[in-house]
């Protein structure tokens, strides 16, 4: 009985160190980077991955999450999707290796033929890594996903540091994305212990794409979203302007995506288990937003304030211009949770037919605020990202409410005290900053004045909603241990 329970908590723990290790190493090495290379260096690097990112999605298809969806898939299920994943990734490289020149051409950069030429092989590497990942996913076997994440991210960003030292420009971050990704599939297929068992089934392409079907389109336009920015700025500005961008995105992303990857990873094996008991799938979904909520948007908005002392402490004053992007783009992510469970409560009822719908709503909200946006620039797309994600965080929730009747409202009202404890820890930053000259004391007096603030009013003003969480989340996990057991007997 207590086999599940342990299973679970360890992939809490260890999918949560997994993905810091991840954006941790990405962090401090975008950090040593920026002080060696140029951000137009950054800006190129960005363009290209404007197309192998698109590519990387169209390898997976979708069929990693069907496996992982499936819970129990057969050999014949992994087989075919191994297949179909390897065969599109080839394709997919040898596609951008003919198109490079004219990609190249379409940004006025000549240096992106090479770039994207040598990059693409990240799609190889990714297709041979899709079933590997989704059994240890459906394991919950995040601690090899972790080793694996760590090894390679650490040795990636080592050998690109050195390059960068060494002179070598953009291609320093060419070979640091490569390498990343070919020694985690090597440690992902070492840590899965998998080989191809089955057969190549069209019966299971199938029916494992009649739900990875929409995913593949929802996962497309989420990408085309987040690649749009990146063409607009390039396209419209130039290289610099575009680094610039980039790195403001890089660090708000980071603590979006490691919520993002843990909630995600973790939240839709566990919904999945309860999928079919519509009061226990809203509980969980309520007490995972209130505790993620409540953890992640005073962060964000210490953010937003700290923008410019917190980019030129660690990218260093070259950096600056990136502080208002960053600004911007930090409130946007606020309510970042709120995207990520709704859809993850969605895909564990196996309604990937809404989450398509939603994205595709999203996606043309989001085009048009950040077309409009772009007239004024980077600092444009930035706010018009920041509108874009606080309509999406609405729409996200219209289908939670049809199916499990608790919608935006229900789960704003819920999340009403972290707004005004982070509203009252915010007031206190920003004095901190106001009043005391710009440098590294002032920000760490003014994050640090925030978090006291924070914390201390959240322990005086609900100290029992915390108790509350701990023993529902223990509930949780008996009641899903007993069933495991059950199931397994």
């Amino acid at each position: 009985m207590n086999t599940f329970k342990t299973k679970t908590t360890n992939a809490v723990w260890w999918s949560t160190l997994e993905i810091a290790s991840r954006y941790g190493a990405q962090f401090i090495v975008t950090a040593v980077l920026a002080r060696v290379l140029a951000p137009s260096d950054f800006g190129l690097i960005a363009m290209l991955l404007i197309f192998t990112s698109i590519a990387a999605i169209l390898v997976d298809s979708g069929l990693g999450t069907a496996l992982i969806q499936r819970q129990r898939p057969t050999p014949d299920d992994e087989t075919t999707v191994f297949a179909f994943a390897f065969v599109a990734s080839l394709a997919l490289a040898g596609a951008l290796i003919l198109l490079a020149p004219m990609f190249a051409q379409f940004f006025h950069q000549p240096e992106l033929t090479g770039l994207i030429r040598f990059v693409s092989s990240v799609l190889i590497f990714g297709g041979l890594a899709t079933v590997p990942d989704a059994l240890l996913t459906i394991r919950l076997n995040f601690k090899a996903r972790t080793l694996s994440q760590t090894v390679s991210s650490v040795g990636a960003g080592i050998a690109g540091i050195a390059l960068a030292y060494a002179g070598w420009g953009v291609w320093s971050l060419a070979w640091q994305i490569v390498l990343a990704s070919a020694l985690r599939t090597l440690m992902l297929w070492i840590a899965s212990g998998w080989l191809p068992r089955g057969r190549f089934s069209p019966s299971s392409l199938k029916h494992l794409g009649s739900f990875s079907g929409y995913m593949l389109l929802s996962s497309l336009l989420d990408t085309l979203f987040t690649r749009v920015q990146s063409v607009l700025v390039g396209k419209l500005s130039d290289t610099k302007s575009l680094g610039y961008f980039t790195l403001a995105q890089s660090a708000q992303q980071a603590p979006a995506l490691f919520i993002g990857g843990i909630l995600g990873r973790v939240g839709l094996p566990v919904f999945s288990r309860i999928a079919n008991d519509r009061d226990r799938l809203t509980a969980a979904l309520a007490i995972a937003l209130r505790v993620t909520t409540f953890v992640f948007m005073p962060c964000m908005i210490g953010i937003a304030l700290a923008a410019r002392p917190i980019i030129e402490l660690l990218y260093g004053p070259g950096w600056a211009p990136a502080a208002p992007i960053l600004s911007a783009l930090a409130l946007g992510t606020s309510l970042w949770p709120i995207h990520v469970l709704n859809l993850s409560a969605i895909t564990a009822q196996g309604r990937s037919d809404l989450f398509f719908r939603l994205e595709v709503v999203k996606t043309l909200v989001g085009l048009t605020s950040i077309a409009v946006g772009s007239y004024w620039g980077a600092i444009g797309v930035a706010w018009g990202v920041t509108i874009a994600s606080a309509l999406g965080a609405y729409i996200n929730t219209r289908y939670t409410h049809r199916l499990l009747g608790y919608g935006a409202i229900a789960q704003l009202r819920h999340q009403i005290p972290t707004m005004l404890l982070t509203s009252a820890a915010a007031i206190v930053g920003f004095l901190f900053l106001h009043f005391l000259p710009m440098g590294t004391a002032s920000t760490i007096l003014a994050l640090f004045g925030g978090a006291t603030t924070y914390i201390g009013l959240a322990s005086l003003a609900r100290p029992q909603a915390v108790i509350d969480t701990l023993t529902f989340v223990s509930a949780i996990f008996r009641r899903e241990a007993a069933n495991q057991a059950d199931r397994t007997r």
